[in-house]
């Protein structure tokens, strides 16, 4: 009876031990240098250019991090980080071979949300480019859109972050006295994946995303366990 007990015991403790989560986090990914309809097409035939944009600080990014990574359960963990351009992907390679870590690469792509900032069309394409003339009078690079259901609107840049179009939004409006329109839809891009290969700490990883600039460059980081 006192084995038949002891057993009971043992097994009602096991079956209400919590379970830790191990679902990914992920950093919100901070704008990159900004990109126009250069992309893989939203609207077709337009040409890339480009605009102005406040930048976000480095210590509010980097907060964003370190918060995310502080309120893991696990100790240890092993990073997926995710860019769009290669320069981020070789910038990141450099990093950790330096730091001796083990790594494996992969190329794929993905959904990501962008946001477009475009001023209506007007009456005219003339006065369409007339608008495009007057913003180039003021550092800001645009153009017209000639594609048929936006013909004539004239396009301010394409961002990836809600926060940095709407930093561009009031920046532009504020220097030419146009309205500036945002229209956020999702869109294929590619994307370089960088898996680290050993169990990296909290502290550790923090000190290793703090030698780059991310409010210059589009990153999300999957913390998988090992």
């Amino acid at each position: 009876m006192l084995i038949n007990a002891a057993f009971l015991s043992w097994h009602s403790f096991t079956q209400d031990k919590p379970q830790v989560s191990k679902e990914p986090v992920y950093d919100s990914p901070v704008s990159e240098k900004i990109y126009l309809l250069s992309e893989e097409a939203l609207l077709t035939g337009l040409e890339p250019e480009k605009t102005v944009a406040r930048q976000e600080s480095f210590e509010a990014v980097m907060d964003k991090v370190a918060t995310q990574v502080e309120g893991s359960t696990e100790s240890a963990f092993c990073p997926l980080v995710e860019v769009e351009r290669q320069a981020e992907k070789e910038q990141i390679q450099d990093a950790l071979d330096d730091l001796a870590w083990p790594y494996e690469t992969n190329e794929t792509s993905g959904k990501r949300t962008k946001f477009w900032l475009y001023v209506a069309a007007p009456e005219t394409q003339a006065k369409a480019r007339e608008i495009v003339k007057e913003l180039a009078s003021k550092s800001i690079d645009s153009f017209v859109i000639n594609r048929e259901e936006m013909k004539n609107r004239i396009s301010l840049g394409l961002y990836s972050s809600a926060e940095r179009a709407n930093q561009a939004k009031s920046r532009i409006e504020e220097v030419s006295g146009y309205t500036v329109n945002i229209y956020e839809h999702m869109r294929n891009v590619s994307l370089q994946q960088i898996k680290v290969g050993q169990p990296v700490d909290e502290k550790d990883w923090v000190l290793f995303v703090s030698q780059f600039d991310l409010t210059q460059m589009t990153i999300k980081v999957e913390k998988n366990p090992c």
